[in-house]
């Protein structure tokens, strides 16, 4: 496929690397009737916690760079910053909900959780990276499917309803898909006004790829932790057993 010039393209391609992801061994695993539990779902929230908690902080980054820079782009990156802002705390939320976090809200800790996964802390780093360094558009590559990977997601979000996961401890995959529609249109907006040169197009759709196949890792990390889990030939995860 040719590279992407307008918004319209950009979303086929990124129908396409859904498309490819939705085809992997370890979706269809997951989607098997009996195979997963609730604790996949506690395991796919912490590591959300731990990527979404950076998100605010490298998109404002993007604000603070050296060089000189679109005074409107820099506000957008600066709101779009605040709005995103404590979202992380929905994970946390939804752990708490779902039985698997006993302490309160206000006294929890990023120490009440295992550290990120190597597959998680890869995509933290990227995203740094792309958020100072190199065309100071390419982050918008990753809002881009970001905000509205949610409507990607509908098996999976049935599948946690199966497993008895209740919709107030859903919030991350319900409420925030709410947020992050309008975040969506923003988005598309920012690209639309900001994206000059057909350089500034692939860069954008390159970082969509690299950060979407990269959470695709994590995905598949998640799972695989699960795996050893309901083995019992890891500790990590001991907590959600209680």
């Amino acid at each position: 496929m040719t590279a992407s010039k307008t918004i319209a393209e950009l979303k086929l391609i990124l129908d396409d690397e859904m498309g490819n992801l939705a085809n992997g061994d370890n979706l269809e695993k997951v989607l098997t009737p009996g195979f997963v539990d609730k604790r996949l779902y506690a395991i796919y929230l912490i590591e959300t916690y731990h990527y979404t908690y950076h998100n605010a902080r490298n998109q404002a980054l993007v604000a603070t760079r050296p060089e000189k820079l679109d005074a409107r782009y820099m506000k957008y990156c600066l709101k779009h910053a605040m709005e995103e802002t404590g979202h992380e705390l929905m994970a946390v939320h939804d752990l708490k909900k779902a039985g698997f976090l006993q302490k309160e809200l206000k006294e929890f800790r990023d120490t009440d959780l295992p550290k990120p996964l190597m597959t998680t802390e890869v995509l933290i780093a990227y995203l740094y990276r792309v958020s100072t360094t190199g065309n100071p558009l390419a982050r918008l590559g990753y809002s881009f499917w970001a905000e509205r990977v949610y409507e990607y997601l509908a098996p999976l979000m049935e599948m946690f309803t199966h497993l008895g996961v209740e919709k107030s401890a859903m919030t991350f995959l319900t409420d925030h898909s709410t947020i992050d529609a309008d975040h969506a249109e923003e988005v598309d907006r920012a690209i639309n006004m900001f994206a000059k040169t057909e350089q500034d197009w692939e860069d954008i759709e390159n970082c969509m790829r690299t950060s979407l196949r990269l959470k695709a890792r994590v995905m598949d990390s998640v799972f695989e932790e699960f795996v050893k889990l309901k083995k019992g030939i890891s500790n990590r995860y001991d907590f959600l057993n209680k």
